[in-house]
């Protein structure tokens, strides 16, 4: 590791512990995107939720905020392709998309997941056997 240990951080290299949050922020908010099917997946997986919720259930989760253009488009490709279906519903007299995995995205999820853990495995076989 280059640089002091985080938990040995203080006032005099506080530049290293920003530069770790930004790598850390950075990398968070790319494999969220990378990987937002899936994670949108797993969200409807529990209940049904409308564009909104997954979008603050994802920001309260990851701490990383979709816009609507991000969020959006990307429902609609998933409902397009049958792994999620979406409902009209009103409330209150304002109507919104109720969306919901469908058998096709359960198994889209499963095999996603599966592949993601097979990676991880991967890369940490890779530190392993990494020589200097």
């Amino acid at each position: 590791m280059i640089g002091p240990p985080r938990e040995r951080l203080n006032s005099s290299n506080w530049g290293y512990l920003d530069m770790a949050r930004d790598f850390d922020k950075t990398w968070r908010e790319r494999l969220v995107k990378a990987n937002l099917d899936l994670i949108i997946l797993r969200l409807l997986r529990s209940k049904p939720r409308w564009g909104y919720e997954i979008n603050m259930a994802i920001r309260e989760r990851f701490r990383v905020y979709l816009s609507a253009g991000t969020l959006y488009p990307l429902l609609h490709s998933l409902e397009d392709s049958g792994r999620i279906e979406g409902v009209w519903e009103s409330e209150k007299g304002r109507g919104r998309r109720i969306y919901q995995i469908t058998q096709s995205g359960i198994e889209f999820l499963s095999a996603g997941e599966r592949m993601t853990a097979e990676l991880v495995k991967l890369m940490q076989t890779m530190q392993v056997d990494a020589t200097p």
